[in-house]
């Protein structure tokens, strides 16, 4: 059975259901709604950076990418002043060494 389902004549046909309901039913239905997306908001699966674990918390998933995103930044902000701290140091010893005529004199044959 491949029957493709079109989802504006599904709605219509929605529409055109609820439109015979009693008020009644429409507002227990409303409300029954709005109780969903209230359980729904509070229980929004997060993933805890701590525990790797899916667990029930109040942080959103965009701030949670933030969070991540920050963290690697810091990250590659760290590691690059590290690598620049290793070249000013080692380019410190090699002045030090020219300096002082401590170089081999394979340096100077070329």
């Amino acid at each position: 059975m491949n029957t493709k389902f079109d989802p504006i004549k599904i709605a219509k046909l929605l529409t055109h259901s609820t439109r015979q309901l009693d008020t009644s039913t429409l507002s227990a239905l409303a409300d029954a709604r709005n109780n969903a997306l209230k359980k729904l908001s509070v229980r929004s699966p997060v993933l805890t950076l701590s525990t790797g674990r899916w667990s029930h918390g109040l942080m959103p998933h965009s701030a949670q990418r933030w969070l991540v995103a920050g963290m690697l930044v810091a990250i590659l902000v760290f590691m690059a002043g590290y690598w620049q701290h290793a070249q000013e140091q080692q380019i410190s010893e090699i002045d030090v060494a020219i300096l002082t005529d401590e170089l081999p004199i394979e340096v100077f044959v070329d």
